[in-house]
């Protein structure tokens, strides 16, 4: 009976859109929020690292780009910094060096402890997200990856949203390696709608991190080819992506950066030489061009078997202090400093609500785990 009731369950929640803030919206009208709240400020201090990439408008006909990267959109943005200004102790990346050294902050931990985190250094994070952090006088750290400042250019996944988005043609044939015996069949139907290019980019970009297609560049020039696409990859990098100019413009306000590998490569695929030059290679462009000394590293992708405990390992050897993962949770002080090169981050999206968010930062402190 239990069983049965548990499918039924699932079943409901499965038509149910929104489920995941319906959820958080009935454990903040029930109260449990508050309880759960409760005992997070009472326990030892927590911190919650999140991670945002773009902040810009999903489907927007001008930016025909990768939507799975955009964070929030600038007003859902603004009502999760009004969020963390209210229930959270915004803290620095010197003040969470100072903790991770053993030392104090001149702050007490009065309420748990955020660190905002922006990954890959997309130009919207300059003009967009930059003007709101100041205006609630909230600091945040960047991550970098240096390729994009030194030789702008189009990552595969925005290459592929790109080429899949604006191609007339409506049926493609993509080996993902030469001589391919099953061929990737890409339809994109007579009515080429957002949702059947979004999901044929999302099958293309799949094949990438599954590792199936193995010659990025190669993948790509067939792919241009067939969708009969022609781009300034350049020139689009350039639009895309920061440069130094407002690299420094971020450390002008305030905001501190810190390195995303160069080329944002999987880190842990690489062979003994290329890791860490990568590691090395980002961290100096970043204190040549800015002056400043980068002790903070982003891993590229940061899931399961993109970094390794050799990839922590060899970035202490380069020089970084703390080391950010993209696996799911929320870091004590304890683990702060015993596993500074390993630490967690929430991983925001455009479905997350300030509540949603919130929401999920009180199941991590409570239950050490989320389903939100």
């Amino acid at each position: 009976m239990m069983m049965h009731q548990k499918r039924l369950h699932n079943r409901l929640l499965k038509h149910i859109p929104k489920k995941r803030l319906m959820i958080a919206r009935v454990a903040g009208a029930l109260g449990v929020l508050h309880l759960l709240e409760f005992i997070v400020t009472c326990r030892k201090p927590v911190i919650a690292v999140l991670t945002y990439h773009r902040i810009a408008v999903p489907n927007d006909p001008a930016q025909p780009y990768y939507d799975p990267v955009i964070s929030a959109t600038p007003e859902s943005f603004r009502t999760h910094i009004e969020l963390l200004v209210q229930r959270f102790q915004v803290l620095t990346l010197e003040e969470l060096l100072c903790l991770q050294a053993g030392g104090q902050t001149h702050k007490s931990f009065k309420k748990p402890g955020v660190f905002i985190t922006f990954d890959d250094g997309y130009r919207d994070n300059c003009e967009i997200a930059l003007p709101l952090l100041q205006s609630y006088g909230v600091p945040a750290t960047f991550f970098i990856a240096t390729k994009f400042l030194e030789d702008p250019d189009l990552p595969w996944w925005d290459h592929v949203a790109r080429i899949l988005k604006t191609t007339n043609v409506r049926t493609l044939r993509l080996e993902r390696f030469k001589g391919d015996k099953e061929p990737l069949h890409v339809g994109l139907g007579r009515d080429a709608s957002t949702d059947v290019r979004n999901r044929a980019v999302r099958t293309v970009v799949d094949c990438f991190l599954d590792d199936s297609i193995t010659d990025h560049s190669w993948f790509l020039d067939q792919l241009n080819a067939q969708a009969e696409v022609v781009i300034d990859t350049r020139a689009a990098g350039c639009e895309l992506f920061m440069g130094w100019d407002e690299v420094r413009q971020l450390l002008r306000a305030g905001m501190s950066i810190g390195s995303h590998g160069h080329s944002h490569l999987a880190l842990a695929k690489l062979d003994e030489v290329t890791q860490p030059t990568e590691l090395t290679t980002s961290r100096m462009l970043l204190k040549n061009g800015t002056g400043k000394e980068v002790c903070a590293l982003a891993y590229p992708f940061g899931w399961n078997q993109t970094y390794s405990t050799c990839t922590q390992k060899l970035a202490v050897e380069a020089g970084y202090r703390l080391g950010f993962s993209s696996m799911e949770g929320i870091n004590t002080l304890a683990s702060l400093r015993r596993e500074p090169m390993g630490l967690r981050r929430l991983n925001v999206g455009t479905g997350d609500s300030a509540l949603l968010l919130h929401a999920r930062f009180l199941a991590y402190g409570t239950l050490g785990r989320s389903t939100l």
